[in-house]
Parts: structure tokens; sequence; C-alpha cells
């Protein structure tokens, strides 16, 4: 089957979600015997399997110049203009709010803006979360074949009565992994945003002082660890930035815990990569964590107030621990990344049976 991607940016340009979720779903179906090809604005990434098509338009780089605020619109408005014919199937991952929405359409929700906007730390970003969730709706009405990460996408956007969950690296561990001596914990956010890295900072403190071997990865911007790593509290924090899928993967392998301490996660792709590592994950409650996890089963769910407590019962108790971590590591095979590719492969087929109908 020859499949088209759309969407704006690839890793290592973003190591957003999406960004991130394209490359592995790309590579996936390619593995499967699919052509996929990816209009963007990145380069082709090294790992990349599928074909990299790049996005010059002369007129969107003037816009994006004198209206850069914009983005959330002009992105989508140029992109309506690519040249789609050919492919069997059009898979639409963002900034498809002006396409002409044809029956081999397919776009996926990764969240939704309404709760973007909702817990959004400033003016700015909730008035362009505002925006793209007033484009969401509109996508949402035109494409007739839609995806949700997790289920409460559809309360936002009715219509989207398909759930396909995110996927993992093709390199995810097929064996639990060899855990670390000393407590070790994981998290990948940043401070003052909806990640609440504050709050992960002062987690440390606190558990630092009842565990002096703790072991506490921070993975954020570079511009934020070059800060935090000069600040004399966090001087013994394993701060990390910019770094690679191997590297991310190494470190979930040695952790106890992984913590996700977000307001609002539209999936949370580092509970499923926690998972995966065979470690515990310890999460706020949010539509993400609650879609796939089960309290003292496979991972924690906490209040921001108990989160402490939360994590010195799981240092504190091995045979808890190993539990939860065990069946974490059972259920993560879900979202293997054949298994996530073959629910889309299915998808495809309708779209393009669709389609042969239609022309006839």
């Amino acid at each position: 089957m020859k499949i088209l991607f759309l969407h704006r940016n690839l890793p290592p340009d973003s190591f957003t979600g999406v960004a991130v979720q394209v490359h592995r779903l790309a590579n996936a179906l390619c593995e499967l015997g699919n052509e996929v090809v990816i209009i963007t604005q990145s380069r082709k990434p090294l790992q990349a399997k599928y074909s990299v098509k790049p996005f010059k338009n002369s007129g969107l780089r003037i816009s994006l110049l004198f209206f850069p605020f914009f983005k959330r619109i002009l992105y989508p408005f140029w992109f309506r203009y690519i040249d789609v014919k050919g492919f069997d199937v059009v898979h639409i991952h963002g900034d498809g709010a002006f396409s002409k929405y044809q029956g081999n359409f397919i776009r996926t929700f990764y969240g939704t803006a309404a709760l973007e906007f909702q817990h959004s730390k400033n003016i700015k970003g909730k008035i362009a979360q505002g925006l793209s969730f007033l484009m969401e709706k509109k996508e949402a009405r035109n494409c007739r074949l839609k995806v949700g990460i997790s289920p409460h996408v559809a309360s936002f956007l009715p219509g989207v009565d398909k759930i396909i969950p995110c996927m993992l690296s093709e390199n995810t561990v097929k064996q639990f992994p060899i855990k670390s001596l000393f407590p070790s914990i994981i998290y990948i956010g940043s401070r003052f945003s909806r990640k609440r890295g504050e709050t992960a900072l002062d987690l440390y403190l606190k558990l630092i002082v009842r565990y002096p071997t703790l072991k506490f990865t921070y993975v954020t911007s570079k511009a934020e660890a070059t800060l935090l790593e000069n600040i004399p509290l966090y001087a013994n924090i394993n701060f990390k930035s910019k770094i690679s899928q191997e590297e991310i993967d190494s470190l979930y392998n040695e952790s106890w815990i992984s913590l996700c301490l977000s307001s609002y996660e539209g999936f949370g792709l580092s509970i499923i990569e926690g998972m995966a590592a065979g470690c515990v994950v310890v999460s706020t409650p949010h539509q993400g964590s609650e879609f796939l996890l089960t309290h003292k089963k496979n991972g924690i769910l906490s209040s921001i107030e108990s989160i402490s407590k939360a994590i010195e019962e799981i240092i504190d108790n091995d045979s808890f621990r190993n539990a939860i971590a065990h069946e974490a590591f059972e259920n993560s095979k879900n979202f293997l990344a054949e298994i996530v590719a073959e629910k889309y492969l299915e998808l495809y087929r309708i779209a393009k049976v669709r389609t042969k109908g239609l022309s006839q």
C-alpha cells in the first residue's frame, strides 16, 4: 500500500510526542511491506525506513516571517495545497484544518486542544490552543475516518469512534531489564508547565534526605538543564537534554520509577515507555494515565499531595514494587510497534475500499 503522511516536523528537529509517533508508525508500516512518504519541513532522520518529501513553500515562509504567532493557522492554510494524488491513503497527523478531506483521508487526534487550553499556563498559550480547538472541530466534521489515541478525545470531538493508542519504539526490549542497585527515578518534562517540573524538583529534595543513594534523572530542554545544574541544591541530580531514543531507553531500563506529574496528557508516551522498561509509573490522574494505568496493579495514580508517600512505599516494599513493575511490563506489549501498525492498516484498507467505491 502507498501511504502519505502529513506532519510539519520529525525527530531530531522535534521530539514532541506527535513527531515521535509519526516517525515510529511510518517505520513500522514500512517493516510490514508498505511504502510510506512523509511531507514535512524536516530532513529525513537517519533511522528512517520511509521517504521524506520536503515541503517548500515560499508563501508559508513569508507568512511566518511577518505573522509568527499565527503559525497554527498558517501551516494548515498552506498545507492544503499539497498534491496528494497517487496515494492509496492520506494520513494527516496535524495541520489539516483546511484540507479538502476525501474518502481515503484519515486524521489522528493526539489529544485535544480543548484540554490543552484549560491547562495552559499563559495567555498566549490559551489563545493558540483556542484557535487549534476550533480547527480540530472543523477537521472532525470534514473527515470521515477519525482516530483518537485515548477515549477522552471523543468527548470533545464527536465522531471519533476509533481508538488506536500510541506505540513504543521499534527497539523496545522484549525481556525485563536489569535495574540499578539503588533507588532511581526518571522524570521527563519542564518547570512551570503542565508537566510540573517544579514539583519533581521539590520531590527530589524531600526524598534525598531519606534515600541518600537515590539517583534522580531529570530530562528537559538544554536551557533549563544548564540553569538548574548550576543551582547547588540540585547538584546531585542527573540533568539530561537533547538525548537519543537509545539513551532515553537506557535510562528507563535502569530506573525503578518513572514519574509523570502532568496536569493533562492526551495519552502519555512516557507512561508506556516506563511500563515497557519495567518501571513503576507514578502518575497524577489525567485522561492519559487513567486510560493506561490501574492503581496498584500496573502503576500508581496519586495526587500531588500524596505522591511523596506513594514513592516511599514503592522504594521500601520490594515485593510490591516488583509485582507492579512486572504487570506493567506485560501490559506494555499491547503497544508494540507492529501491533499498533496493524490496527492502522485495518483502517487504511477501509479507506482504500471507500475511495474505490466512490470512484466507480
